[in-house]
């Protein structure tokens, strides 16, 4: 995978568009997907993302005027629950009832995370994201004011009926350890949220939380046994029948062989080093476009897995109780020059060996005290 690969835009990846499923069921797409559901006593929405929601709700219009009467958040995150206070305002202009907002009882204190760390999460968003996604000035009155906090929470299941059909919330833990997944069993459909994310799901996120994979993978196996016709993804297409069982039954079996490999290796003695080196994705799984390093990768699911069950400690005695980072480039610097470390990490470079590279810049910008040559170091690493 390509470095620039994890700066691509999300935008990019997933282009605005709306994507029907049945007359009364349809996916608005953005960066993050939501579902719409038409009933004769109103409209459900699943889902309301940063950025799109405006044109979830024209997306709305265009084809009804009822009522929006529940709104489910899938979780809590910004591209998925965050922009709620529009489809408020629009049934306060139109005289209709206040919509219920539902989602599982961890969401609330998941809000107060977000508010807790606010400052915090922009920064690593910003490096995740790059210039695309900075969040905007008064970003944390605005997760203050305008999130809007579920009105009704479940624990394990929920169900209620709209008009015709049936909705039947099921708690799982994936990304987040609030997700929600919903099955219309009327349409045969279902509604994922991030267990469904078009790529490699993003377990052990450098920057992020502690995330799920076995119970990522339950969850889809459990969707899978529902045999849908349609499943609604968080982000990515709609898929539909033997599309759903694949990309389901796979990613869960993807999933559980990592893990079970880590835990094989831990058992043996074995440190995070040893451990990413001698896992291996299964061989039927290389090339699955559903499975692509998109976002997640392989490597980042061992260190969630490893994370989850293990310490921080990599079994290195100097790593312990470590000297200072640039104390150690400095000490490098003086040894090589940083000319010959330059003329070295060039030399890897043209080689294709970019990651030892990225590691002899880091001694060149960490230890020396020539400012030319830091930046001269710098630039070659910006370069990958």
């Amino acid at each position: 995978m390509n470095r620039k690969d994890h700066r691509m835009s999300l935008a990019s990846l997933h282009p605005e568009r709306d994507e029907e499923c049945t007359p009364d069921i349809f996916m608005v797409a953005g960066v993050g997907n939501s579902c719409v559901v038409l009933t004769g006593e109103g409209i459900v929405v699943i889902d309301t993302p940063l950025r799109n929601a405006s044109r979830v709700l024209e997306s709305i219009r265009a084809r009804s005027t009822l009522p929006i009467h529940t709104i489910i958040y899938t979780h809590n995150h910004a591209d998925h629950a965050w922009t709620t206070g529009i489809f408020l305002d629009d049934a306060q202009k139109n005289g209709y009832p206040r919509p219920r907002v539902i989602a599982h009882e961890m969401v609330t204190r998941q809000f107060e995370l977000d508010k807790k760390l606010s400052s915090y999460y922009r920064y690593i968003n910003r490096i995740q994201f790059g210039q695309g996604f900075i969040r905007p000035a008064g970003y944390e009155e605005y997760v203050t004011e305008r999130i809007i906090r579920p009105d009704v929470t479940y624990s394990d299941s929920l169900q209620f009926r709209l008009g015709n059909l049936t909705f039947e919330l099921y708690h799982y833990m994936g990304e987040t350890d609030d997700g929600t997944w919903v099955w219309i069993p009327e349409r045969k459909t279902a509604v994922a949220g991030d267990l469904a994310e078009g790529f490699c799901p993003n377990i052990g996120n450098p920057l992020k939380a502690q995330r799920y994979e076995l119970e990522w993978a339950e969850a889809l196996e459990t969707i899978a046994g529902k045999n849908p016709d349609y499943l609604i993804p968080g982000h990515g297409p709609v898929l539909r029948a033997e599309q759903v069982k694949e990309v389901c039954l796979g990613t869960a079996s993807f999933l559980r062989s990592l893990h079970d490999q880590v835990i094989a290796l831990l058992n043996e003695g074995c440190w995070i080093e040893e451990i990413l080196e001698r896992v291996r994705v299964p061989p039927e799984f290389t090339g699955k476009p559903w499975l692509a390093p998109v976002y997640g990768h392989p490597t980042f699911i061992i260190h969630g897995i490893h994370r989850r069950y293990a310490g921080w400690f990599n079994g290195n005695p100097g790593e312990l109780f470590p000297s200072g980072k640039s104390q150690v480039a400095a000490e490098v610097v003086k040894l090589s020059g940083a000319a010959h470390l330059i003329e070295r990490l060039k030399e890897l470079q043209h080689q294709g060996n970019i990651q030892l590279a990225l590691h002899l810049a880091d001694f060149v910008i960490g230890g020396s005290e020539d400012m030319t040559r830091r930046k001269e170091a710098l630039l070659e690493m910006v370069k990958n």
